[in-house]
C-alpha cells in the first residue's frame, strides 16, 4: 500500500510536470548572426534565463511555467520576439534572423499570435496615416482638409478595432500591449475592467502595476469628480494650494515645462485666453515640471505668463503630476472654481477656448 501510494504521488508529480512544460522550437528564415539564442523573463531577466545553441538556424528550449508570463526571445538588444506564453504550451517559431519581430510565423501560443495579428492590424492602419502625411505634403488648402478629416477616422476605426481586440484578451498580459494606445479619459471603462481583471489574475505581478496607478489616479480625477488639492511652491519660495484660488467661476489647472516646446508653443494661446476671460471669472493656475528655478521663471517672464505659478522643482517626479496622473504635457484640467470639479481634461487651443466661452460668455 505504500508503495503504491508513493507511485500515485510520482505519477501526479509527473502530470503536474507536463501540464506546466512548454517547449519552443524555433527555425531561421534565413542565416543568424551569432550562434546562440537567449530566452529571459522580459521584465526580471534575474528570474529566468536560458541560452540555446542555433545549429542548421534551428534552435530549442524547454522549461516550466507556472502562470502565464512574458518573455523576451533575442539575439541581440534591440532584435528581439516578445512572447506571451502560458503553461504546457508546444509552441514553433519561423522568425527573420534580421528582424525577430516582424511578422513572426507563430504556432501553439495563442496569446503570442494574437499580440501579432493585432500589431499587423495596426500597421495596416498606420500605412494609410502614412499615405496621408505624404499626400498632405503636397495638397492644396481644400484638399487638406479632406486628408485631416480622412486621417481622423482612420484613428476612429484603428479606436474600435483596437477597443474589440482589447476585450477579447481582457484578462490576459497580452492586453497590456496594447490598452495604453487608447486615450484613458475616453475608454476609461475598458481600462478599469482590463486592471479588475490582471489584477485578479495575476496580483502583484509587476507588469501591471503601471496600469494599477494609472487607473487609480484617473479615477481621481475623472470628469465629474472633485479635484485633489495640493501644496508647492511660487516662484518667490511661498507655499501656494489649489483651494486657496477664491472667486474663480473657471479653473485651468495647467501642467507645463519651461523645457517643454509644445507648452512653450500653446502660451500665446493661454495667454490670449487669459486676457480676454480673466475678468469674467477665469483663472489659470500654472504646474511647471521644471528641475531648474531660473529656467522656470525665465519662461514666466519671457512668455508673459501673469497667473500663479507653483512647482516643485522635481520634474517628472512632481507631486502634483503624480497626483493627478499626468504622462505628457501640456495636459490641462478645468475645474469649477466653486465646488473644484472637474468639469475637462486635456482640450487645449480653439477647443479650450470654445469650452470656456461656453461657461463664460
Amino acid at each position: 500500500m505504500k508503495f503504491l501510494s508513493v507511485f500515485v504521488l510520482a505519477i501526479a508529480h509527473l502530470t503536474l510536470f507536463s501540464q506546466n512544460t512548454v517547449t519552443i522550437n524555433g527555425s531561421f528564415s534565413g542565416e543568424p548572426t551569432g550562434t546562440s539564442i537567449v530566452l529571459e523573463n522580459y521584465l526580471n531577466p534575474a528570474a529566468f534565463k536560458q541560452t540555446a545553441e542555433i545549429s542548421d538556424n534551428k534552435f530549442s528550449f524547454t522549461f516550466d511555467v507556472e502562470k502565464e508570463e512574458i518573455f523576451k526571445l533575442s539575439l541581440s538588444g534591440q532584435n528581439f520576439l516578445a512572447l506571451v506564453i502560458n503553461p504546457g504550451e508546444k509552441i514553433n517559431l519561423t522568425l527573420d534572423p534580421e528582424n525577430m519581430g516582424s511578422l513572426p510565423v507563430i504556432e501553439g501560443s495563442p496569446n503570442t499570435e494574437f499580440v501579432y495579428e493585432v500589431q499587423d492590424g495596426l500597421m495596416g492602419f498606420n500605412m494609410k496615416q502614412d499615405s496621408l502625411n505624404t499626400a498632405y505634403q503636397t495638397a492644396s488648402a481644400e484638399e487638406r482638409k479632406q486628408i485631416e478629416a480622412d486621417y481622423f477616422a482612420i484613428d476612429d476605426e484603428k479606436n474600435v478595432y483596437l477597443e474589440g481586440k482589447i476585450k477579447e484578451k481582457a484578462g490576459s498580459l497580452a492586453a497590456l500591449f496594447f490598452i495604453e494606445q487608447l486615450n484613458i479619459d475616453m475608454y476609461f471603462p475598458l481600462y478599469e475592467e482590463v486592471d479588475s481583471l490582471l489584477s485578479q489574475n495575476f496580483p502583484d505581478h509587476p507588469a501591471i502595476q503601471g496600469l494599477h496607478n494609472k487607473v487609480v489616479s484617473n479615477k481621481a480625477t475623472a470628469i465629474g469628480s472633485v479635484a485633489p488639492d495640493f501644496t508647492q511652491l511660487t516662484p518667490e519660495g511661498e507655499e501656494m494650494n489649489l483651494y486657496s484660488i477664491k472667486d474663480a467661476k473657471i479653473i485651468i489647472i495647467d501642467f507645463w515645462a519651461s523645457w517643454c516646446r509644445p507648452c512653450r508653443a500653446e502660451n500665446p494661446n493661454m495667454v490670449s485666453l487669459y486676457a480676454d476671460y480673466h475678468e469674467k471669472g477665469l483663472e489659470i493656475f500654472g504646474v511647471s515640471l521644471d528641475k531648474d528655478s531660473a529656467a522656470w521663471v525665465r519662461a514666466i517672464s519671457s512668455d508673459k505668463l501673469t497667473w500663479p505659478h507653483v512647482s516643485d522643482l522635481k520634474g517628472w517626479k512632481s507631486s502634483a503630476a503624480a497626483l493627478y496622473g499626468v504622462g505628457s504635457i501640456p495636459s490641462m484640467f478645468v475645474i469649477d472654481g466653486t465646488n473644484y470639479k472637474i468639469l475637462a481634461k486635456n482640450i487645449r487651443g480653439a477647443q479650450l477656448r470654445e469650452f470656456v466661452s461656453g461657461k463664460l460668455d
